[in-house]
């Protein structure tokens, strides 16, 4: 059977929803109450914790973000400034671990630089496998997330939420985090990933490294995220126009290092997209 794409899967998981609130305005309602949280609001959108349905024994939630028109919120790697999401989640009860997915972000400009973000609204999946399956889950969650227009504000919001053991089973809230699930990059595969990583000068004298991609055609925008050890706060990639045939080149400036940092040896994760599909990898550096 051939897989969809995430494209695909997101054309889908809308129509349902579509579906889903056409038969809502015909019928009684007889779906159970999706287990939410209160919306926290603040200038420029709100946000809320949802859960519904279950994902191999492990529990599916999310923290809802709806955006006013004009705004905007940032991915873990905020781009040229920012604030990125912060999650803490330790105060929750009957939760073995808990898993944050961060769906693939896209490049905004903002008063002539550069971000990470998402538009809109967007989910921030959570993955919870409990510690007893047969018992309620209690989830505890400290969020602060960067809210941005011509100003910048932080949303601080803390939300508890009791999942019932077999998880919620409310469609219409399960197929919103699928949704943005299907945005979360997999792993890499042969016609969609990093080949080659070389260091070289640039013309001012600057470091920088050279990387080569293969990146399958898609429904949007071909581009390569970064992100780099602690402390380390590197600028966003250019897309070279001279590629090799059959791959793309990024180049990253070396800058932004902590005093004395080595690249050899150093962790670097790699976030290729081609639209709204995008996969993860991480390469240690040769020097």
């Amino acid at each position: 059977m051939k897989s969809m794409k995430p494209f695909e899967k997101f054309q889908t998981i809308t129509v349902a929803c579509m579906l889903m609130a056409a038969v809502s305005t015909l019928l009684p309602v007889t779906f159970a109450q999706a287990a939410t949280s209160d919306w926290q609001e603040t200038e420029g959108g709100k946000m809320r914790l949802v859960s519904a349905g279950m994902q191999n024994g492990s529990l599916k939630a999310g923290l809802e973000i709806r955006l006013d028109e004009g705004w905007k919120t940032y991915w873990k790697v905020p781009g040229e400034s920012g604030l990125p999401p912060s999650f803490d989640t330790s105060a929750s009860q009957n939760v073995a671990s808990i898993k944050t997915l961060w769906p693939v972000p896209h490049r905004i400009g903002a008063g002539g630089i550069e971000l990470l973000g998402y538009k809109d609204a967007i989910i921030f999946p959570f993955l919870v496998t409990p510690a007893d399956k047969n018992a309620p889950v209690v989830m505890d969650l400290a969020a602060q997330v960067g809210l941005c227009a011509e100003l910048c504000v932080p949303l601080d919001a803390e939300f508890s939420l009791k999942i019932p053991a077999s998880g919620d089973h409310d469609l219409g809230t399960e197929l919103l985090i699928d949704r943005d699930m299907a945005l979360v990059p997999t792993a890499p595969r042969d016609d969609f990933t990093i080949t080659d990583i070389k260091h070289a000068k640039m013309d001012d004298g600057g470091d920088s490294l050279i990387i080569s991609a293969r990146i399958p055609d898609g429904y949007g925008k071909k581009d390569l995220f970064v992100e780099a050890p602690e402390g380390w706060f590197l600028p966003l990639t250019t897309h070279m126009e001279n590629n090799v045939e059959g791959q793309e080149r990024f180049s990253l400036r070396l800058e932004g290092l902590p005093k004395d940092a080595k690249t050899q040896g150093a962790k670097l994760t790699f976030t290729l997209t081609n639209g709204d599909e995008a996969v993860v990898e991480t390469r240690i550096l040769a020097k």
